[in-house]
């Protein structure tokens, strides 16, 4: 009987954090072999940014070298969403005799009683939940004893690469040495992450800290999918929600001099209310700089914070990915996230009366574009 390791992902691209769990993992389990398995890509997700199931599994032997390694297209050879579970069945049939050890992220294991089918899942192979942060001790009270002992937790240092470190890596900047250098050549040669916005993303890390940048990719990959569900523009939606906070770690001497060079102008409640100064010199910094002028764009980034009366499509696709990418966290995004799955008024109404709400409780001022934006959807979908 065999010792097998199973080890899935998206693998877009593999990075030597993916490379360095597998290889402490089969130390750790004294493991005889290790499956990777890059999932599949389901038809709907947009495809900026991410390399074809032929590019990945290329990438994952490039990445995962020797005999110890198999690479699997069993998943993309399903062409659509993969569950756990038929995965491990297929192996069994496979390897009847052999037990295996299906590796995963301690964030995964929180949410594991949720997976389809878990239950059994728990019975065709052993979790093994690497922690992602120091004295990571799982609440393990939900399981039987007979299942808890099905469970490993792997004690492995975490190895974390971020999203953002890798869109830099393949817009040529950052740190290259977190990719395997044959890996980088493969990117390179084939053109694989080349989304037409590298020129965009020089001006962001000119002008944005780590934090904000990743925060911008999340609005654009969520604006484009936004997008693609409500019929606009998906590569304006892209590029709208990279910009839409290009002016946010800026000081107010750096504001306060592009309004004077591009005669915008700030109302009295605006000159006290600084949180909306970047969608405003935003957007006129865009257009004044020649980094585009096309109006949807520059109004999707003039009204992203505010929201306004009558937003066009576009506006209300990035107004809500701003709320509801995926690095947002506050209490209500769940619940916004559900609402933009079938309405973007309904998930509009809903953030402008969040705001309306927070700001009052607070003694701030509400501009008056907010007031505007929630009475428009009001009438829209009560009139």
């Amino acid at each position: 009987m065999m010792k097998i390791g199973i080890f899935g992902g998206t693998f877009n691209p593999p990075h030597k954090g993916h490379t360095r769990l597998a290889e402490k993992a089969a130390e750790i389990l004294e493991l005889d072999r290790m499956i990777i398995i890059p999932s599949c890509i389901p038809p709907h997700k947009i495809p900026g940014k991410l390399a074809s199931g032929y590019d990945r599994m290329q990438m994952c032997r490039l990445a995962f070298e020797g005999d110890f390694y198999e690479i699997s297209s069993m998943e993309l050879d399903r062409g659509d969403k993969s569950y756990t579970v038929e995965t491990l069945r297929e192996l069994k049939t496979l390897y009847p005799d052999d037990e295996f050890y299906f590796i995963i992220g301690s964030d995964m294991l929180a949410t594991f009683t949720r997976w389809y089918c878990w239950e059994e899942i728990l019975t065709l192979a052993h979790i093994c939940a690497a922690s992602r942060e120091k004295g990571f001790e799982p609440d393990l009270s939900v399981y039987t004893p007979e299942q808890r002992e099905r469970i490993v937790i792997l004690d492995i240092e975490p190895f974390e690469v971020s999203s953002t470190q890798l869109r830099r890596i393949v817009a040529g900047e950052g740190e290259t040495d977190l990719l395997d250098e044959k890996v980088r050549q493969h990117i390179e040669e084939n053109d694989l992450y080349d989304d037409g916005l590298s020129e965009y993303r020089k001006i962001l890390y000119s002008k944005l800290d780590g934090f904000r940048i990743n925060h911008s990719e999340c609005v654009s990959e969520c604006a484009a999918t936004l997008a693609e569900r409500y019929g606009a523009d998906v590569e304006k939606a892209r590029l709208a929600g990279l910009l839409h906070d290009v002016m946010k770690n800026a000081s107010a001497d750096e504001h306060l001099e592009v309004i004077e060079k591009t005669g915008e102008t700030l109302s009295k409640l605006e000159l006290v209310n600084p949180k909306v100064w970047h969608q405003i010199t935003g957007a006129a910094f865009l257009k004044s700089e020649g980094i585009t002028d096309d109006e949807e764009i520059l109004g999707a980034v003039r009204w992203h914070t505010t929201g306004r009366a009558d937003m066009t499509l576009l506006e209300k696709v990035v107004y809500i990915a701003d709320f509801i990418s995926a690095d947002r966290s506050y209490p209500d995004v769940g619940v916004v996230r559900k609402l933009a799955q079938t309405s973007l008024e309904e998930a509009i109404l809903y953030t402008a009366r969040y705001t309306v709400k927070k700001l009052v409780s607070a003694d701030l001022p509400v501009h008056p574009a907010t007031v505007d934006c929630y009475n428009s959807m009001i009438l829209h979908l009560k009139g």
